[in-house]
């Protein structure tokens, strides 16, 4: 019986482990369950968030694509805008230059390129625009044993300028051919340039009258620069001009007086642009009146030409490359030896 009791306790015992070992197990198996699950979970999740990402990613990529491509084609359509107005600009400046260079033509061919032919006289001119068109004049006419010569600078430059410039050279010329004295060719150019001149437009000029025979000079100095005045000897000093006037153009009531002097044999005179005295160079320093007389007395002996030359090279040296900043006009006259 003892061993029987014993023998019930043990396998009632053996069962209760079996039992026991079986739960453990079935727990086990549970719990491998549930995490197999979570598994799953997590992976169709994970598998849920990587599709959303490339999806939201393919519509970014569409998005930017899209929104590259509208760029692309506005700068498409901008460069082709752009180019066909490069192409409008450059068919435009290329029909001003053309319409300057033959402006500049017309202009040049009003100042004479001949000058006159008489025994014992000695008379050259020049002028050189600062830019395709100048405001600068020079130019003279024989009429009977008088010679009328004069040199203007408009205001301003460029084509009002050169238009002034035109109207300048047309009334001088005009008057000069009726005989009258320099102050009065002033006086009258005076009223015609004054009438309409809504822009303020105005030039100063120094207007001359040479007896060719007697040698006598009257002259009217309208707010121009003052001559330079050389002897037979190689002297030179700047006109002591007592009338200066006003430029012609400002105000029509205006009544110019003139000068007179005589001019000995031998003797000349130069008439300049302040593009002469006020030529810059790369330091803004200007030539100066002094180097003027100072070339001019070394080059005493020479033709007018020759002088007139000698002070372009050397304005062009002064300038050392530094751009021309205003119109450079010049004449020259000996009288009568």
């Amino acid at each position: 019986m003892s061993i029987t009791e014993r023998l019930d306790s043990a396998i009632t015992l053996s069962r209760s482990a079996e039992a026991r070992e079986e739960a453990a197990v079935h727990q086990k198996e549970l719990e491998m369950t549930a995490e197999n699950e979570r598994n799953v979970r997590q992976r169709h999740i994970s598998q849920l968030v990587t599709m959303a990402a490339l999806i939201a990613l393919l519509i970014i990529y569409i998005i930017v694509r899209h929104r590259m491509g509208v760029r692309l084609a506005k700068a498409h359509n901008d460069l082709k805008t752009a180019y066909d107005q490069l192409e409008e600009t450059t068919t435009a400046k290329e029909r001003m230059e053309s319409e300057l260079r033959i402006a500049r033509d017309i202009q040049m061919s009003m100042v004479p390129s001949v000058f006159p032919s008489v025994e014992g006289i000695d008379m050259y001119a020049s002028m050189t625009p600062a830019k395709e068109v100048g405001g600068d004049l020079y130019t003279f006419l024989r009429k009977d044993d008088m010679l009328y010569f004069c040199i203007g600078d408009v205001s301003g430059k460029g084509v009002p300028a050169s238009l002034f410039m035109t109207l300048a050279t047309r009334g001088f010329l005009t008057l000069a051919s009726t005989g009258r004295k320099p102050a009065e060719i002033a006086t009258r150019m005076n009223v015609e340039l004054s009438d309409n001149n809504e822009m303020g437009m105005f030039v100063t000029m120094f207007i001359c009258l040479y007896d060719l025979k007697q040698g006598r000079l009257e002259y009217c100095n309208a707010g121009h620069n003052p001559p330079v005045i050389g002897n037979a000897e190689g002297q030179y000093a700047f006109l002591d001009v007592k009338e200066t006037n006003a430029p012609i153009g400002l105000w029509p009531e205006l009544e110019f007086v003139g000068e007179e002097m005589v001019l000995p044999s031998g003797n000349m005179m130069l008439l300049y642009t302040d593009g002469l005295n006020e030529a810059e160079n790369r330091r803004q320093e200007q030539y100066g009146e002094d180097r003027i007389i100072q070339l001019m007395t070394s080059h005493a002996s020479q033709s007018m030409r020759d002088m007139i030359e000698a002070l372009k090279a050397d304005t062009d040296r002064f300038r050392d490359g530094a751009e021309q900043n205003d119109d450079l006009t010049m004449l020259a006259f000996r009288g009568v030896r």
